[in-house]
């Protein structure tokens, strides 16, 4: 929803997008639909290192099935004593990158703005 409302206000922006959670990739692709080609989508989880790392996807049960909208690189913890609703199965393995890292190899010398949900 965010990536289209940047896409709406700034037709002309070129967008990357980062995300590591297979299910959220899909949900994105869906709902991206014919502005997908406007964006750039890099399958992988921004860190401070590059290489592979258990990413922890977030669930639930009910109309939460399939929540994607909470997944961690850190093993979490006070999440689930605030949020006794969530759990985390098993985690996956994701590829990591250094932001700085990525920039430099996409020859991005400028970033304008960065939303990130950290």
């Amino acid at each position: 929803t965010d990536t289209q409302q940047f896409l709406n206000l700034r037709p002309q922006a070129r967008l990357y997008c980062f995300e590591p959670d297979p299910r959220a990739i899909a949900r994105f692709k869906e709902k991206l639909g014919p502005s997908l080609n406007r964006v750039k989508l890099l399958e992988i989880a921004i860190s401070d290192r590059n290489g592979m790392i258990d990413f922890h996807p977030s669930n639930a049960d009910g109309d939460a099935k399939e929540w994607d909208l909470s997944g961690s690189i850190r093993r979490p913890k006070n999440h689930l004593t605030e949020y006794d609703w969530v759990r985390f199965d098993r985690p996956v393995s994701v590829e990591t990158r250094r932001l700085d890292d990525w920039c430099s190899e996409a020859k991005l010398n400028t970033v304008d703005l960065i939303w990130m949900d950290v």
